[in-house]
């Protein structure tokens, strides 16, 4: 009757052992698909209002914009084209503007 139970005992040990073995080779895979997700937050450079280019600019001075003040400049590289993103504020309101290097808006997100 011991050998049995020291049989059962052992199986479950094992059983065990290769659960955590599954687990463990699991957390790789999901370790590499964040560090893509951070790839692209890296691909993302900060960069001075004033290295924004002079459409941009003109855009963000005239009666669209009237009012905001930009808090951080971005400028990333996709697909081969210039995109910038500008976070604008005005009191508590936040906003994110996308523009293409032409000063074209390509997307435009109020933020919470």
């Amino acid at each position: 009757m011991k050998k049995v139970f020291f049989a059962i005992a052992f199986l479950a040990a094992s059983s065990v052992a290769v659960l955590a073995q599954d687990s463990a080779s699991v957390a790789p895979a999901q370790t590499q698909s964040s560090s893509a997700v951070q790839s692209d937050d890296q691909d993302k450079q900060a960069i001075a209002t004033s290295e924004l280019p002079a459409s941009i600019q003109a855009s963000l001075q005239g009666q669209d914009y009237s009012g905001w003040t930009v808090a951080n400049a971005h400028k990333k590289e996709k697909d081969g084209k210039t995109m910038y993103s500008v976070e604008l504020t005005k009191g508590s309101e936040t906003k994110m503007v996308k523009f293409d290097a032409d000063g074209n808006v390509v997307k435009e997100k109020d933020k919470e």
